[in-house]
């Protein structure tokens, strides 16, 4: 009588652990703004109470803890991330310069790989004997981590932080065709004019280039130097990426053709908003029927580095608006404050936007904040400044969220529009990314989602190679059939009988 109760309880235990998919997962970012570290969190936040044991490599120390993910912050590649990123991007903006120019972005990319590999709690990472199971890496700059996918021998997936890059996407073989696929640099949609898309195919030729040349002739170098001279080939380990969690939607980052290991998670990180604290909730109930306006450059553009000319028209701007304006601003230098104008160092942005006297959102035009604005449905202005900025605020435009947005109520109604098909999902992206991660571990890196394209060339993957060859049998057609109609032209035959003359008397 006491035998079936432990056998079921034995059986039940059986499937447990045979469905299981619990797991050491390391994660992987090497980008140099805070911003790239968001999804990760999120991700870790829907793992790690699910059992998943979850390492997080990145160089930006955490502003808080997250019980059960194990951050490192390796010292050298903290410090050479946050002088690098000392830049002035409202001031090259408003100059007219490239605010990073093309052959500094190669510069990190090399640079910083060198910078982590070598710090000295990388390396004890790495040689602690901990293994992991899955490899979770940032599709924005994958090719360094590259080496870790093969130190440790685990399947990979990607979050493409970067909606707007589609490099990482185009290695794994899914079409990203240059004429609907504007180049996250320039101020291009996903509808160009001819002269646009001749724009927009040389900065990916150009582009293209340039990581290649960085790819094959530094970072490999680099890779090769740590992880030993049988270190393969970084574009032949690329291509074999298990999924793609990418950072968009279509409402967002346009509609693309996706393969089936590619999963859109636009606002992962989205939530309802929260109670204000005391001091913002009585600062924006003081503002009436006129409301507020929220200000923040984000994580990229730093206060301390924004010219005095831009902060005292910022000023005189805010100065004469009849809005309260709440400003995301981490220095201590600002004297002149008008009495409408709160500053803040940290600002819990989501719960901001969430807030119903907020009027507008003005921003760098930074990809999650875009993702929040819709979320929340709250009109922006954009004040782009760095990489895919430019065309995330031409998306913005185009949906009808720029100009005059405090006064015209047809831009609230359309962000209000776009919020609805947003949202209007079957599942959460939290859940569709879980979902996802698991599904790659459970079947040791999914190979059957992987599409054969990967392995093609720009020739093979085009036909190109196949054409040429199609032209070069009507060449050959050609030049057979003129050489016989020449040689048979030449050595005619006369079929005239020969006449006989008659002479009649």
């Amino acid at each position: 009588m006491t035998v079936r109760p432990w056998i079921s309880i034995i059986s039940l235990a059986l499937t447990v652990i045979e469905f299981c998919t619990c797991g050491n997962i390391l994660m992987i970012t090497m980008g140099g703004t805070k911003s790239h570290k968001i999804p990760f969190w999120e991700l870790a936040r829907g793992l790690i109470p699910r059992g998943h044991n979850v390492t997080f490599l990145n160089a930006f120390p955490s502003d808080f803890v997250l019980e059960g993910l194990e951050e490192i912050t390796p010292t050298s590649f903290v410090f050479y991330v946050r002088n690098f990123t000392n830049w002035d991007l409202v001031g090259a903006r408003m100059r007219g310069e490239e605010p990073v120019p093309f052959i500094d972005m190669i510069r990190y990319g090399y640079e910083a790989c060198d910078v982590l590999l070598s710090d000295p709690e990388t390396q004890s990472l790495m040689y602690s004997g901990q293994r992991y199971d899955l490899l979770i890496l940032d599709g924005a700059y994958p090719e360094c981590a590259m080496g870790f996918v093969h130190f440790y021998k685990a399947p990979f997936i990607y979050i493409n932080t970067v909606g707007m890059y589609v490099g990482s996407l185009s290695t794994a073989g899914n079409p990203t065709a240059y004429s609907v696929t504007p180049f996250l640099a320039r101020p291009f949609s996903d509808n160009m004019s001819f002269l646009q898309r001749v724009q927009n195919m040389i900065f990916y030729l150009m582009g293209n280039l340039m990581h290649s040349t960085m790819t094959r002739f530094e970072i490999q170098h680099i890779l090769s130097r740590h992880f030993g001279s049988d270190m393969p080939a970084i574009y032949d380990l690329s291509k074999n990426v298990s999924f793609i969690l990418q950072n968009g939607h279509a409402t967002m980052t346009y509609p693309r053709p996706f393969l089936p290991n590619i999963a859109e998670i636009a606002c992962i990180h989205c939530h309802p908003p929260k109670k204000l604290p005391e001091d913002l909730e009585r600062f924006i109930e003081g503002s009436g029927d006129a409301g507020f306006i929220y200000f923040s450059m984000g994580s990229s553009v730093r206060a301390s580095n924004i010219p005095e000319y831009f902060r005292t028209m910022l000023m005189t701007v805010f100065r004469n608006l009849p809005q309260r304006v709440l400003w995301k601003y981490e220095a201590d230098d600002m004297t002149d404050i008008p009495s409408n104008v709160m500053l803040g160092k940290w600002l819990p942005q989501q719960d901001i936007l969430g807030h119903p006297k907020i009027k507008a959102f003005v921003t760098h035009g930074g990809l999650l904040s875009m993702f929040e604005t819709v979320y929340h449905g709250v009109p922006i202005v954009t004040l782009p400044v760095f990489c895919d900025h430019d065309s995330n605020a031409v998306k913005a435009e185009t949906d009808g969220a720029i100009k005059t947005v405090i006064r015209d109520t047809r831009y609230r109604t359309q962000v209000k529009h776009r919020q609805k098909l947003l949202t209007d999902q079957p599942d959460t992206p939290l859940d569709k990314a879980i979902f996802w991660t698991e599904y790659v571990m459970r079947h040791r890196g999914a190979p059957h989602l992987q599409s054969p394209s990967r392995n093609l060339n720009f020739l093979q993957y085009y036909s190109i190679d196949v054409l040429l060859f199609m032209l070069l049998v009507v060449l050959s057609l050609y030049s057979i059939v003129s050489r016989v109609f020449r040689m048979l032209t030449k050595h005619s035959v006369s079929l005239e009988l020969p006449r006989k003359s008659i002479k009649v008397e």
